[in-house]
C-alpha cells in the first residue's frame, strides 16, 4: 500500500459521519445565534420606534410574534428525535418546500413592521424601519445562499408589505422610495444569486472530498493491513484491520500510546529510535517484532513507518503492521523440515553435487568430518569424462552420458573416479533433474555414497572364491573355467589346449623334517617359479596340497607343451636359497592335449593325472605325455 493515500484516512463510515453532524452542537449553536441576533434586533427596534410613536401595544404584539416565528424557526433548525429517524426528512422535495416555508415564516414576521406603524410616523421611525428590513434582507441573502427559491420567498414576504405601502402612499420626505425599494430588491437578489453560487462551489468541493474521502476510507478499511497515524507516540487515527488484529473496541484506540502495542518494552525503545533515526535520514524504516492484543495475547508483526511531514515536532507518522505469525510458523516448519532432511541426507551419503545445464560439476559438499576432497578436485567435469580403462568397474561413459541427458531422476549408478596414484574412488550415485523459476532443465542434483570398500572387499572375496589363499595362484573352480573357455575358443579354431599336471616329488618330507611353514614357503617358491617359466596368455594353477596345473591354450604341437614343461622342471631344479640351503627340487609332470586325449575338462585333467601318476611310479623327476 502506498503511503501517500494514507494522510486523509479516517475511522467513520459515512452513515456515522452524517449521524455525529446531526448529533454535533454546530447546527444549534448557528440556529441559536441567529435566532439571538434577531431578537436583539427586533428589541432595538421596538426601543427605537416606540419612542418616536404611540404604538407601544402594536409593538409589543409584533415582537410576540417575532419572538415566536423565532422559536418556530429554531425548532425547525433542530428537528426533534423522531422526526430525525424519519425517511421523509430525506425527501429532496419536501425539504425543498420544508426551506420555502420557513423563509416564508422568517419573512412574514419580518414584513408586517410597516403594518404596525402609523402612516404620518416620523422621519427617525421610518428611517429604522428601512434599515432594519434592509439589514434583514442582506442577512438573509447571505443565510439562504443554498436556495434561491426560499430566497425569493423570503424578500417577497419581508419587503412586499413594505412595497405595496410606499407604492400607495410614499413617505413625503422620500417620494421615490417604492423605486429604490425596487432597486434594492434586484440588488438583494443579485447578492443572493452570487452567494449561490459561491455556495454551489463550496458545496461541490466539500461533496467531492467527502467522496474521496469515503473511497479512501473503504479502501483502507479493505486493505489487508492494519495501518495507524500517530502523532508523536499518541495514535490519532486507524482502519478497521488494526482493530481487528488488536482485538480492540471501535473507539478503545484513540489516543492511546504506540508502546501498549508492543509486548517487549526494550523492543519498543529499540524499534522507536530506530525509526526515528530512519525519519531523519527520510527513509521508510522497516522491522519485525512482537505486538501484543487488547486482550493480552502476542503475535509476530512485520512493520513499517513513515514520517508525513518533515519538521513537525512531535513527529507525526503512518505506521503499517501486518501480521506474519503463520509465515514465521511456517518458515520454522520448513527450517525444521529442511534440517532434518539435510541431517537425513547426511547420514545416508558422502557427497551432496550439483551440475549445470550442461551436466558439469559446480557444486560439491563433503558431509563426512575431516573433509575429503577427492571428489571436489574434479568441479568443472561431468562424470561421464574421468579417464577410464576397459576393466574399469560400473558403466561405460557413453551410458552415464546417455542417463545424464535422458534428463530423468536415477539411483545408485556405479562411477569410478581416478584418484592419481592412489586407488580409484568407487561411488554410487542418484540424482533427479533441477529446475529454475521458470521451470526450465537447470542440472542435476544428488547424493554421492563411497562404496570403495565395499567393492574391494567384494573383490577381495571374490578373488578367494577363485584363488589359492596361499600361493594366490587360481584354484580348481577358476582352473576348470578358464579350461572350459580354452577347449570352447579351441573347438571354434580348430585349435589345441595342452594341460601340464605336475606334482612335487618328496614333498611330504619336506613337511616332516622342516615342518609345515617351511613346506607352505616351499610351495609359494614353486609358485612363484611357475609364473615366471610360462607365457603370458598361459595359467598356473593349485589343485590341492603340491599339485599344480599348467594351462596352455593357443597350443600347435606336442612338442610345445614339452618344451614348457622341461622349461619348468629345470626352474624348480635350481636349489631354494630360503629357508635353509638344500638339494634341487624334483617333479613329476604329465602332459594332456585337447581334442587328442579328450574333449571335456575333466577328461583332459584326469588324462594329465594318470600320466603323471606313471612318472613318479618311474622315479619321478620326469615328464610323461
Amino acid at each position: 500500500m502506498k503511503f501517500g493515500s494514507l494522510s486523509l484516512f479516517r475511522q467513520d463510515t459515512r452513515s456515522a459521519h452524517s449521524a455525529r453532524r446531526r448529533a454535533s452542537p454546530s447546527a444549534l449553536s448557528h440556529a441559536l445565534r441567529l435566532h439571538g441576533t434577531g431578537q436583539l434586533t427586533g428589541l432595538l427596534c421596538v426601543l427605537v420606534i416606540s419612542s418616536q410613536v404611540e404604538a407601544g401595544t402594536a409593538l409589543a404584539i409584533w415582537w410576540v410574534a417575532l419572538t415566536t416565528s423565532q422559536a418556530v424557526l429554531l425548532t425547525m433548525a433542530q428537528p426533534p428525535a423522531w422526526w430525525q429517524g424519519s425517511t421523509t426528512q430525506h425527501d429532496p422535495l419536501l425539504r425543498h418546500y420544508f426551506s420555502a416555508a420557513s423563509a416564508l415564516i422568517g419573512g412574514g414576521a419580518w414584513g408586517t413592521l410597516p403594518l404596525v406603524l402609523p402612516a404620518d410616523a416620523p422621519a427617525l421611525a421610518l428611517a429604522t424601519q428601512y434599515a432594519v428590513l434592509g439589514g434583514v434582507t442582506l442577512a438573509g441573502a447571505s443565510t439562504l445562499s443554498g436556495s434561491r427559491t426560499a430566497f425569493a420567498v423570503f424578500i417577497t414576504a419581508t419587503l412586499l408589505p413594505l412595497f405595496i405601502q410606499t407604492l400607495a402612499d410614499p413617505p413625503p420626505a422620500l417620494p421615490h422610495a417604492s423605486l429604490l425599494l425596487g432597486l434594492f430588491v434586484l440588488f438583494a437578489l443579485a447578492l443572493n444569486s452570487l452567494l449561490h453560487s459561491t455556495h454551489r462551489r463550496v458545496v461541490r468541493r466539500r461533496t467531492s472530498g467527502a467522496a474521496q474521502l469515503l473511497t479512501q476510507q473503504l479502501m483502507l478499511d479493505n486493505a489487508r493491513e492494519a495501518i495507524v497515524l500517530t502523532h508523536g507516540h499518541r495514535i490519532q487515527r486507524w482502519n478497521r484491520r488494526f482493530s481487528e488484529v488488536m482485538r480492540l473496541p471501535r473507539h478503545e484506540a484513540r489516543h492511546s500510546s504506540l508502546r501498549h502495542c508492543f509486548a517487549d518494552p526494550e523492543e519498543w525503545q529499540r524499534h522507536a529510535r530506530a525509526a526515528l533515526e530512519a525519519f531523519g535520514r527520510g527513509t521508510v524504516y522497516q522491522g519485525v517484532t512482537r505486538l501484543r492484543r487488547h486482550d493480552g495475547s502476542d503475535f509476530w508483526a512485520e512493520i513499517s513507518g513513515r514520517r508525513v511531514a518533515a519538521g513537525t515536532s512531535p513527529v507525526q507518522a503512518i505506521w503499517v503492521a501486518a501480521d506474519i505469525s503463520n509465515r514465521i510458523r511456517e518458515d520454522a516448519r520448513d527450517a525444521l523440515a529442511h534440517n532434518q532432511l539435510r541431517k537425513l541426507i547426511e547420514q545416508g551419503s558422502d557427497w551432496y553435487w550439483q551440475t549445470d545445464c550442461e551436466h558439469r560439476l559446480m557444486h560439491i559438499v563433503h558431509h563426512r568430518t575431516g573433509g575429503d576432497e577427492r571428489l571436489c578436485r574434479n568441479v568443472g567435469r561431468t562424470w561421464w569424462q574421468f579417464p577410464r580403462s576397459d576393466h574399469s568397474p560400473g558403466l561405460s561413459s557413453a551410458q552415464l552420458r546417455e542417463i545424464f541427458e535422458g534428463r530423468e531422476g536415477f539411483r545408485d549408478l556405479r562411477v569410478t573416479v581416478p584418484d592419481g596414484m592412489r586407488p580409484p574412488l568407487h561411488l554410487h550415485l542418484s540424482g533427479t533433474p533441477r529446475l529454475d523459476d521458470h521451470g526450465a532443465f537447470a542440472g542435476y542434483h544428488g547424493t554421492a555414497i563411497d562404496v570403495t570398500e565395499q567393492i574391494r572387499n567384494t573383490e577381495r572375496i571374490h578373488h578367494l572364491a577363485y584363488h589359492d589363499h596361499l600361493t594366490g595362484l587360481p584354484n580348481r573352480r577358476l582352473l576348470s573355467d578358464r579350461l572350459n573357455q580354452a577347449m570352447a575358443h579351441a573347438r571354434r579354431n580348430r585349435g589345441r589346449v595342452g594341460v601340464i599336471l605336475l606334482d612335487v616329488d618328496d614333498f611330504k618330507r619336506i613337511n616332516d623334517l622342516a615342518g609345515h611353514s617351511t613346506g607352505d614357503q616351499v610351495l609359494m617358491e614353486i609358485a612363484d617359479r611357475l609364473r615366471h617359466a610360462v607365457r603370458s596368455c598361459d595359467s598356473v594353477a593349485r589343485l590341492e596340497g603340491d599339485a599344480f596345473v599348467i594351462l596352455l591354450p593357443g597350443l600347435e604341437q606336442m612338442q610345445h607343451a614339452e618344451q614348457v614343461a622341461a622349461k619348468v622342471l629345470s626352474a624348480l631344479h635350481e636349489p631354494i636359497q630360503r629357508p635353509f640351503p638344500r638339494a634341487p627340487l624334483g617333479a613329476s609332470m604329465g602332459i594332456a592335449l585337447f581334442p587328442e586325449d579328450a574333449d571335456t575338462a575333466s577328461g583332459l585333467l584326469d588324462m594329465a593325472d594318470m600320466r603323471m601318476q606313471r612318472a613318479k611310479r618311474r622315479g619321478g623327476q620326469r615328464i610323461e605325455g
